[in-house]
């Protein structure tokens, strides 16, 4: 009888403590969050409705090496409309995604214009959630989203990063990592099933961060796949909250 109540009391302040450490898990992932959102602009970045950037556009082969393309990209949020264009005149190629009437696009220099199929635009939508903008301003209360904080002790590396993961009603996890000092969101991590069903490891890390408009944002995108890098974003321009265009994001009409 003893031994069966010291093991009933010995689980008791075991449950309880893990329910006050599962209890923790959101409020400090939540002010993890909030200081993030704060060194990149607080109410300036949160009143970001769309925005412009040029830059140049690296693509990495098995090899490692690179090959060069400049780029546009127009972004409008809620609902999420993108256009995308890489090179120019006729050798340019844009892509249309506008979720708000779910059709797609895509325009080969000046007179070629295809659908995109709709599983091709649901794979996007779908691809979008992950966006780190999109989590940190959108999807941090989305009903089913758990958040789980993660220490400096529990990163691996230098012990100047934690960690929220991000673990939606899907079961999609995406990891951010934020840095302690600066508390700027550097990287973040996730797992994709590629087209032949093998799981791969995607990681994306930003750098050169600068203030614009009141926003402070990474200028420098580098992004791996299996720990190989496969491509690189620089921006060169970027505007918040301009006027685009609304015929951006319908279908082209080509020149005959």
């Amino acid at each position: 009888m003893r031994k069966s109540l010291l093991a009933s009391v010995l689980l008791s302040v075991v449950s309880c403590q893990l329910s006050a450490v599962w209890a923790e898990q959101p409020s400090k992932a939540h002010e993890v969050i909030a200081a993030a959102i704060e060194a990149m602009g607080g109410k300036n970045y949160l009143e970001i409705k769309n925005y412009h950037k040029v830059g140049r556009y690296f693509i990495f082969d098995k090899r490692g090496r690179r090959n060069f393309t400049p780029f546009m990209d127009w972004t409008v949020f809620k609902p999420i409309k993108w256009r995308f264009q890489l090179g120019k005149d006729k050798r340019r190629q844009v892509q249309i995604y506008n979720l708000e009437i779910g059709k797609g696009w895509i325009l080969e220099g000046k007179n070629s214009v295809e659908d995109i199929p709709e599983e091709e635009i649901k794979d996007f939508e779908k691809s979008v959630q992950g966006d780190i903008d999109i989590l940190l301003r959108d999807r941090v209360d989305e009903e089913g989203m758990s958040l789980f904080y993660y220490g400096p002790d529990e990163v691996s590396g230098s012990g100047e990063y934690e960690a929220v993961d991000f673990l939606d009603a899907a079961n999609k996890s995406i990891v951010i990592f934020f840095d302690l000092q600066s508390h700027l969101p550097l990287k973040t991590e996730t797992h994709i099933i590629n087209s032949v069903g093998v799981r791969l490891k995607e990681e994306t890390e930003f750098t050169n961060w600068h203030t614009i408009q009141g926003v402070h944002t990474p200028l420098r995108s580098d992004h791996y796949t299996d720990g190989e890098m496969s491509r690189q974003i620089f921006i060169e321009e970027i505007t918040f909250n301009g006027n685009i265009p609304p015929e951006y994001f319908l279908e082209p009409v080509v020149k005959k």
